[in-house]
């Protein structure tokens, strides 16, 4: 009967010992993997406010941006997050608070820049959870005021006189009013640039486009869709009569991207 039991002790014994070589302990490593496979990743969210101020300097000149995040995390909590805007993977202001609004630089070298568009770039918000797992926003993308000029002196300014056409009389609406020309070193796209005309309490809007209260057509230039340096343009009359024959003073008004562009002010028109 004692060599039964001492039998049967050692089979226990051997059994525990050879339970770990066919998997019946438990996995540390194993249950790891099930923890990172429930893993839930952040939940975020992030906007752009559509505001861009341009800054002025001969080192870094740009634009600075306000923008919006939200993040949370389900099961877990956020150990990293912030704004990437030059989409390399890394952050570069980071963000500590679950939401708010930040105001980021975005530098004029990091952009793409065409007459199309005028200057755009796009950033992301992204954020890590304590499991590793990140998530970001989608990409949004940035239309931003024009170029900012390395210095004052480098703004685009334009000239303006009357043009060579004789105002018709009170019944004509299809005078040649205002040659302008356009000086610096930025092309305006026309989808950006806003001409405006006043006589008196009326006000006259411009277009490369017809329908509006006067036409712009170019002279010379390479690009249809934009104001080059140099080129000429000239307003003339289309669905009103802007001027009658005895002539007017005319105020002229130019923006581009909501910037005011400096020239002439006003020409008398004959």
């Amino acid at each position: 009967m004692d060599f039964l039991r001492s039998l049967y002790v050692l089979v226990l014994g051997l059994l525990f010992v050879l339970s770990g070589c066919f998997g019946l302990s438990s996995d540390s490593s194993a249950d790891d993997d099930s923890s990172n496979e429930n893993n839930l990743a952040p939940v975020v969210t992030a906007s752009w406010m559509g505001d861009s101020t341009p800054t002025f300097g001969s080192i870094n000149p740009g634009w600075n941006v306000t923008v919006y995040h939200a993040m949370t995390d389900w099961d877990g909590s956020i150990t990293n997050a912030g704004w990437d805007i030059n989409l390399d993977g890394t952050i570069d202001y980071p963000i500590y608070s679950a939401q708010g609004l930040t105001t980021i630089f975005i530098p004029e070298n990091s952009v793409v820049n065409s007459s199309l568009t005028g200057p755009m770039t796009s950033i992301l918000f992204g954020a890590l959870d304590d499991d590793g797992a990140w998530s970001s926003s989608p990409l949004i993308t940035l239309r931003l005021s024009s170029l900012p000029s390395i210095n004052l002196g480098n703004y685009n300014t334009y000239t303006a006189e009357d043009a060579a056409d004789d105002a018709n009389d009170a019944t004509g609406s299809d005078d040649t009013l205002i040659k302008m020309q356009m000086t610096g070193s930025d092309t305006l796209a026309w989808s950006f640039v806003d001409i405006t005309l006043s006589v008196g309490d009326n006000y006259y809007t411009c277009s490369v486009a017809a329908g509006d209260d006067c036409v712009i057509s170019q002279q010379a230039g390479d690009n249809d869709n934009a104001w080059e340096p140099g080129e000429y343009i000239f307003l003339s009359e289309a669905d009103a009569e802007i001027c009658s024959s005895s002539g007017c003073m005319v105020d002229i008004s130019v923006t581009s991207s909501g910037n005011t562009v400096a020239g002439d002010g006003a020409v008398a028109v004959n």
